[in-house]
């Protein structure tokens, strides 16, 4: 995870091999970037992307996502439940699957794509249940599209994405910062307290859908034979 600070913008890049697969090392990582950036008061907005050649994150690691925590905190649920009044936008490119999407629909309130971001709930390929994202997606976008996604296990590319404005354009690869930081700092142009009293209210109400969404799926994975 890259953090760089580029006037009042903070630019946090997934540095996890050309997948961006999510480890427990890399939820840390992500929690911690993310707490160091609401914590700086002179800085207003971030971008969350990754570099140029490697995807967004095409989800979570299959090899360690049953493994028990023990006293291990679980990273992606707490960056889940993290109290957030600063905007963040995104900038994808690749695969946006899984716990990508998760990240994108609760972490991300401005989004652009390249022209090959794929877009994908796949959990349902191996069994498993991706509660959560679903509940925030149907939000996002019409309930037949998130449905179809996460029954089908089927991605969307960043066209559709942004035809049912699950983002808000596409742009080609070599421009994808350059939006996102032309966006950041016209944010970033407006007071603090402002940007923040804005935020806050539309961000309680996914967290508190999310929470809700977490507890039910916590509750069916527990009355599992």
């Amino acid at each position: 995870m890259n953090f760089e600070k580029r006037d009042g913008v903070a630019i946090l890049t997934l540095e996890n091999g050309r997948l961006n697969i999510f480890t427990r090392e890399q939820h840390e990582r992500l929690y911690r970037a993310l707490l160091r950036f609401l914590r700086d008061d002179d800085l207003k907005v971030a971008i969350l992307t990754s570099a140029p050649g490697q995807s967004f994150s095409a989800g979570d690691d299959l090899k360690t996502v049953d493994e028990p925590f023990g006293d291990a905190p679980d990273w992606s649920e707490l960056t889940t439940l993290m109290p957030r009044n600063k905007p963040i936008i995104a900038g994808v490119r690749g695969y946006c699957l899984g716990q990508g999407v998760a990240h994108l629909l609760r972490l991300t309130d401005i989004r652009y794509a390249s022209p090959d971001a794929l877009f994908g709930l796949p959990e349902i390929k191996y069994g498993m249940g991706g509660g959560g994202s679903i509940s925030g997606l149907s939000q996002q976008v019409p309930s037949v599209i998130a449905m179809h996604m996460a029954l089908t296990g089927e991605p969307i590319s960043a066209k559709v994405a942004a035809d049912c404005h699950l983002i808000n354009g596409v742009v080609e690869d070599e421009a994808l910062l350059s939006t996102c930081l032309e966006v950041a700092q016209k944010i970033a142009a407006h007071p603090l307290d402002a940007i923040k009293t804005e935020l806050s209210p539309a961000v309680r109400a996914t967290a508190s859908s999310a929470y809700l969404a977490m507890s039910q799926l916590t509750d069916i994975w527990d009355r599992r034979d």
